[in-house]
């Protein structure tokens, strides 16, 4: 059994394409677990009910981790999979082996984390995905996501700065990220679509570290990765396609510059935690 497990949030379309492109692949031993954090209407619950799902419903919006811990412990109750398959709402599995190549590695490797080739329009969401590995790396990004946080709230600077970034395109070619081209073992893996192995789960009391809201989730189980010397595999036979951040632009469609602000803060947020994570070396 694979337990899928959809995080959803205000973008009903995207997570039905989600579950649609699930119940299309070559497997019938499966499960979808979709969690809302307490964004669905009446009408969008409906649409989610024609599905074979189980659907939890979160009385408030509890982030990232703790939502799909959520997922992920209803899903070892009531199922008790051989892997869990956390993937965002934003993204479509177009290969219809995709549970198939799932059970070829593990058979293989015997994995506890395995990470897909991340397709985009875009180019930013990777495998192996860079993370921030060092202390010294934490708290070097804490003090930069600080300054960002000052120039997006003072209008004037914020107006500076973006005139700063289009000159900087004209000028400046940009680096687009790419994903691997060979399988990869012991790397960072990318959060919008990772899968457990049960070898992972019964370790853990949760699959992701529980404190933060949003951002860095790859972080924290790095460094489990590292500190408890799990295996983790890459492997770009195994594909999903990612829209990236379809949930946060509908959040603030209208607003640009409190998005960045939202982001950013959170993001200090996270790096705090782990910065203390990193120091104390374990994470419960």
């Amino acid at each position: 059994m694979i337990s899928f497990i959809i995080l959803h949030y205000k973008n009903i379309s995207d997570t039905i394409e989600c579950i649609e492109s699930i119940n299309k692949l070559n497997d019938k031993n499966i499960s979808i677990i979709v969690v809302d954090n307490n964004t669905l209407s009446k009408e969008d619950e409906k649409l989610l009910n024609k599905y074979d799902i189980d659907l939890i419903k979160n009385d408030s919006n509890l982030g990232y981790a703790k939502a799909n811990n959520i997922g992920a412990s209803f899903a070892i109750k009531k199922y008790h999979p051989n892997f869990i398959a956390v993937i965002n709402n934003d993204t479509v599995i177009k290969d219809k082996n995709f549970t198939k190549i799932i059970r070829e590695d593990y058979n293989k490797y015997k994995f506890d984390i395995l990470g897909p080739r991340i397709d985009t329009n875009k180019g930013e969401s990777v495998n192996p995905f860079p993370v921030f590995k060092t202390l010294e790396e934490v708290e070097e990004q804490i003090k930069y996501r600080e300054k960002l946080v000052k120039i997006y709230s003072n209008p004037m600077l914020n107006a500076s700065l973006c005139i700063y970034m289009s000159l900087k395109r004209v000028f400046v070619k940009p680096r687009h990220l790419v994903n691997g081209e060979h399988f990869e073992e012991n790397v960072a893996l990318h959060g919008c679509a990772i899968i457990f192995s049960k070898k992972y789960y019964e370790r853990y009391k949760n699959i992701f570290y529980n404190e933060t809201f949003l951002y860095h989730e790859e972080e924290f189980i790095y460094q489990r990765v590292l500190r408890d010397k799990l295996k983790s595999i890459y492997d770009p036979k195994l594909s999903i396609f990612h829209k990236e951040g379809a949930s946060l632009n509908k959040s603030f469609e209208s607003n640009e510059r409190k998005k960045l602000i939202f982001r950013n803060k959170e993001i200090i947020k996270s790096l705090k935690l782990l910065k203390k994570v990193i120091e104390e070396g374990k994470d419960e």
